[in-house]
């Protein structure tokens, strides 16, 4: 079942067409390519410790890239279902608060603020007679999401507040204002909330470095700005570098020509979206499960950052995953939860990029279409051979699929990588272990096409003794 986003993003080129919050635009192309595999609802441009603006012309920035998507979307449409028509996505491309959430009261929490076009978008949306829940990934800062909430709460009984609360999921690209930390320290005992907290000023920034986020492309950026202290070793740099993003994204046809190169880091808010996509990983409604997105925990952290407040209430928030490298190392840190994915996501981003160019389907390559003849959730005794088998999974193409088969540890409660026989075959087994915990197991499945791409599938196991 497709997932319901909300993009607030603090996306703004100054007059004169000189464009600043390039990543914004990266992520922005990027998630109309995915928009047939998530129902967008809102695109609304707002401010944030870099920008205080969020108007009409931050708003026709978008209005560009959804332009550009128009001429490419009949090509789109060759090789999947459901892209959304150009009218749809500018119906909800609107202004959110052109003002910095400075606290309760001051760029948001006001009266005036309360028929802002961005902020009743998302009460539309989360009112809306529909049961899944509102996603809404926060690009920049989160006082038009913040003032929402607080007409909610201004407004309503205290039961429908609740069940209004109760259907919004944040993902917040750390904090780029005080909206979210005045949500979370007024409703965190209510509200799903996914964050490398922050100050919310520009001056907090410093604590970016350490976020789970950065782990998706921190390690590219460029070296006269932030950098990641310890870096991410492991990660497939060249990836997300200019040189692979020249090669495989940028060009002259209608789409790519839009795709600007990075002037600090590549894309810093897609993460908010990447969990999202349909590709048999996620389950996005448990984010320690892990995902493209990353993953997460639920805790209260023990302190707070850098020129921040401490958290009241637990949060969706970093945590480590341990990644084995191609040289039988290890490393350990909350970015490879994130980079651990990165060449399956950019080339599946590569291959979409190639649909918009190819006007027939077997033009271009398509994801595997796997099939699991084991069920998704098992349960099974301590010490059981466990057969695992994807018997009927397919290539659209044709194209020659290989298997991965593997335990990830961290979604489990087990305490070390259980073993898995025949791990790149279509069939596997794994032995289950002698003492009650429960275990995750991914299949990956990546096909030989250029750019090749990457389908899962994701078996939960209860072992009982």
């Amino acid at each position: 079942m497709k997932k319901r986003f909300i993009a607030l993003t603090d996306i703004y080129r100054k007059p004169g067409d000189k464009q600043i919050e390039i990543d914004d635009v990266e992520s922005m192309i990027r998630l109309l390519l995915y928009s047939n595999e998530i129902d967008i609802e809102g695109l609304i441009p707002t401010s944030s410790c870099f920008y205080k603006g969020g108007n009409e012309y931050d708003r026709q920035v978008i209005l560009d890239i959804i332009d550009a998507y128009e001429t490419v979307k009949p090509n789109l449409d060759k090789h999947a279902d459901g892209y959304p028509s150009p009218d749809a996505l500018r119906s909800v491309t609107v202004c959110g608060i052109p003002r910095f959430g400075r606290s309760c009261g001051n760029g948001f929490g006001e009266e005036k603020y309360n028929d802002n076009p961005g902020v009743n978008r998302i009460i539309d949306a989360v009112d809306k007679d529909d049961p899944r829940p509102v996603w809404v990934g926060l690009w920049g800062g989160a006082n038009t999401l913040a003032q929402a909430v607080w007409k909610a709460w201004k407004t309503r009984t205290e039961t429908e507040f609740n069940t209004f609360l109760s259907k919004l999921r944040v993902y917040g690209i750390s904090d780029q204002d005080r909206g979210g930390v005045w949500m979370r320290r007024m409703f965190g005992d209510r509200l799903f909330y996914i964050v490398s907290p922050s100050a919310g000023t520009a001056l907090g920034a410093a604590a970016f470095v350490n976020s789970t986020w950065f782990g998706f492309a921190g390690d590219g950026i460029e070296k006269k700005y932030m950098h990641p202290k310890q870096g991410c070793r492991g990660a497939q740099s060249a990836l997300v570098a200019k040189p692979w993003l020249r090669e495989n994204i940028c060009g002259d046809t209608p789409y790519r020509k839009i795709y600007p190169l990075p002037t600090v880091a590549m894309e810093g808010d897609t993460p908010t979206y990447l969990g999202l996509i349909q590709n048999g990983l996620q389950d996005m409604e448990h984010p320690d499960w892990g995902s493209w997105g990353g993953r997460y925990e639920l805790y209260l952290p023990d302190k707070a950052p850098p020129f921040a407040k401490k958290e009241l209430y637990p949060l969706w928030t970093d945590v480590v995953d341990t990644v084995e490298l191609a040289d039988g190392t290890t490393e350990t840190s909350n970015y490879a939860t994130i980079w651990r994915w990165r060449e399956s996501v950019q080339r599946d981003f590569a291959a979409r990029m190639c649909w918009t160019e190819a006007d027939d389907y077997k033009k271009a390559n398509h994801a595997p279409i796997v099939q699991l003849k084991t069920p998704t959730a098992l349960t099974v005794k301590c010490g059981e051979q466990v057969p695992l088998s994807a018997q009927g999974t397919y290539d659209p193409d044709g194209d020659s699929l290989f298997f991965r088969w593997f335990n990830y540890k961290e979604a489990g409660s087990y305490h070390t990588v259980i073993a898995v026989e025949n791990a790149d075959q279509i069939e596997a087994t794994f032995t289950a272990p002698d003492e009650p915990c429960s275990l995750h197991f991914i299949l990956e499945v990546k096909d030989s096409g250029a750019p090749s791409m990457t389908s899962y599938a994701r078996i939960l196991v209860t072992v009982n003794s």
